[in-house]
């Protein structure tokens, strides 16, 4: 229960127990004081009518008649006549009455007042007395009335006192909401800052969380630099900023190590064509200003994932397979050609582009070599500046585009989506989780997630698919009650604000039971160009209690302004990364990056774990989860 509840619940019962209680005393006040006067009323009709009666003559029908006459008045209940011995001689007596008032009123509050008694004299002698009650149902009826009366009052003043204390309650719950907000996003790792209340208590309080979250922002900006200065002074090229050539390397081998692809990708080598005589022509300053705005000008294009300098001219890119290869050089070659000429007058940029899908190849030293010889065909044919493979047929039954589209549509609206799943494994041998991957039954044939992607990536029908995934996944979290769920969701899901929308309404259809085994990541790049978008994105996840990670990360952590306020859940690290970790540079690097996410509260997943030897070597790095080909 919150407090500000247990706030108004005291309130409540405070204002019943002080209301009731003077209601009650009121009410019994007014009683007592009612039956006093009937007390003092029937004493002195008996006396008056005692005084009466002694001066009369003392002729029993007379009498009667007198008491008769004063008993039709109606406000006398009882009328005895006694003699001197005590015997009745008369008496007059009315019956019940209904009267106007609750049965439990007229219980609770009955009156019970004593008969006024007066002695009649006969002369000089005693000739009897009288004994006289007044009616008091007149006396309840008005005590019943004063009663509505008291409680309207009292009712209006606990009406008009409940609506100050709503204001007062509103003006301490303010600052108290405040506080609250404050440690819930402590609790959910978003070190934020609050202005501190005008409430003595609560001031202390939000000094103190905010003395606390500005030491945690330090210790995280402390981490963030410390790993940008390593990242810089042992991966990344110190004139353009690209990664270098080991990097490239630990890149191609965990990609071609990696049993299940989840994305198709193609790879290019740009070459700096008479690279010695440009240094001579510009200089080596302005050289190296030109090399890095080249650079630049490549990693803006869409869907660049990699770009890492080999050597002096050559350069290794990887791009995700959009279109065709030879499309995809095309169009990178004519953007570096308009944006990225040594002088106005040149026609071109002294640029040669060659490219092949990684579909083509099997291993790295064959990667290299074949974009090499390319790039000898190139050098070999002034002036062409580009030159590709043919792109090879993922499904040969399926060649033709159109094709394509209506078999991934049918098998999205016929059900045809499976799973792969991998585990990962925590330090404790604990699965964490399962990755599942996407399986889809194409023409017949159940096809992997690397076989499909592409063209899905092609007609921009990854969110659909995203869609259909998940909808799978529900399924199975629902069958077995002990599985967790990781899905990857694609870039183009993530731009997607109605696919949002459309995921978060399948989400809140299904049980929190469900929804607290289930995970969504996110690839580390993407959250890097739209950390707005993301972080609205995940929030909502959030609130459902859905698990939100980060996968394939490495050095583009750096890039992601306030990390604490994403509201993440874990981080994977890039297999590219983790393959290294024996290396001492590489292995400070990844101290760094745990270190940043254990501050965070974060556990850290290594990824592409090739070999068991590997296993024991990455958990003592400070690793908290392993998942890769070796780990099962």
């Amino acid at each position: 229960m919150s407090l500000i509840k247990q706030l108004w619940i005291g309130i409540i019962v405070i204002v019943l127990l002080a209301f009731g209680s003077s209601f009650f005393i009121s009410a019994y006040q007014s009683k007592s004081y009612l039956a006093e006067q009937l007390q003092v009323k029937n004493i002195d009709n008996a006396t008056g009518m005692a005084l009466s009666l002694s001066q009369m003559d003392k002729d029993l029908t007379t009498i009667e008649l007198m008491l008769s006459a004063q008993f039709d008045t109606g406000y006398y209940r009882r009328i005895t006549l006694k003699d001197v011995a005590g015997n009745t001689l008369t008496e007059f007596t009315l019956s019940p009455q209904p009267v106007a008032v609750p049965d439990w009123f007229a219980s609770l509050l009955a009156f019970n007042v004593k008969p006024g008694i007066a002695q009649i004299q006969d002369g000089w002698q005693r000739y009897g007395s009288i004994e006289l009650e007044s009616q008091t149902d007149y006396s309840l009826t008005a005590l019943w009335h004063i009663t509505q009366d008291l409680a309207l009052g009292f009712l209006l003043i606990a009406i008009f006192c409940g609506v100050v204390g709503s204001f007062l309650l509103k003006r301490v719950s303010r600052p108290l909401n405040q506080v609250v907000n404050h440690a819930e996003a402590l609790g959910n790792r978003q070190f934020i800052t609050s202005e501190e209340p005008s409430t003595f208590e609560l001031k202390r309080l939000v000094a103190a969380m905010n003395r606390l979250t500005s030491r945690v922002r330090s210790m995280l900006e402390q981490e963030q630099k410390q790993l940008d200065r390593l990242q810089k002074q042992h991966e990344l090229d110190d004139v353009t900023g690209a990664f270098n050539r080991d990097y490239c390397a630990n890149w191609l081998d965990s990609y071609f190590g990696n049993i299940e692809h989840s994305e198709l990708s193609c790879v290019l080598l740009l070459r700096v064509s008479e690279l010695h005589e440009l240094n001579l022509q510009l200089g080596h300053a302005k050289t190296d200003l030109w090399l890095k705005q080249l650079i630049a000008e490549v990693q803006q294009y869409s869907g660049m994932r990699l770009v890492s300098r080999l050597n002096g001219s050559d350069f290794f890119l990887v791009v995700d397979q959009l279109a065709s290869t030879a499309e995809l050089t095309e169009q990178l070659l004519n953007q570096l050609n308009q944006n990225c000429k040594v002088s106005p007058d040149t026609v071109n940029a002294p640029v040669l582009l060659v490219g092949m899908s990684l579909d083509t190849v099997t291993s790295r030293q064959q990667t290299l070599a074949q974009l090499d010889a390319l790039l000898v065909e190139v050098e070999a044919s002034p002036p062409l500046q580009s030159k590709t493979l043919l792109d090879p047929k993922p499904y040969a039954d399926l060649a033709d585009a159109t094709d394509w589209l209506k078999a991934l549509q049918q098998a999205v609206t016929s059900d045809s989506i499976s799973s792969t799943i991998y585990p990962v494994r925590l330090r404790d041998s604990r699965v964490m989780h399962q990755e599942a991957m996407l399986k889809m039954k194409i023409d017949g044939h159940w096809l992997s997630a690397t076989q499909v992607l592409g063209w899905a990536r092609r007609y921009h029908y990854t969110s659909q698919l995203d869609i259909a995934m998940l909808k799978h996944a529900l399924l199975l979290l629902q069958e077995d009650k002990a599985l967790n769920l990781a899905l990857n969701i694609s870039d183009l899901t993530l731009l997607d604000v109605a696919t949002h929308y459309e995921l978060l309404t399948l989400l809140q259809a299904v049980e929190p039971s469900i929804r607290v085994r289930l995970a969504l990541e996110f690839d580390e790049r993407l959250v890097v160009k739209q950390p707005l978008l993301f972080s609205r994105f995940a929030a909502a996840l959030t609130s459902l209690s859905v698990n939100v990670g980060l996968q394939k990360c490495g050095f583009a952590i750096n890039a992601i302004q306030d990390l604490e306020k994403l509201g993440i859940d874990y981080l994977k690290i890039d297999a590219a990364l983790v393959r290294r970790y024996q290396n001492t540079d590489s292995a400070h690097l990844l101290s760094g990056l745990i270190k940043l996410a254990h501050t965070l509260s974060l556990t850290v997943i290594a990824e592409g774990v090739s070999a068991s030897a590997d296993i024991e070597g990455l958990l003592e790095l400070g690793f908290d989860g392993l998942t890769g080909p070796a780990i099962t």
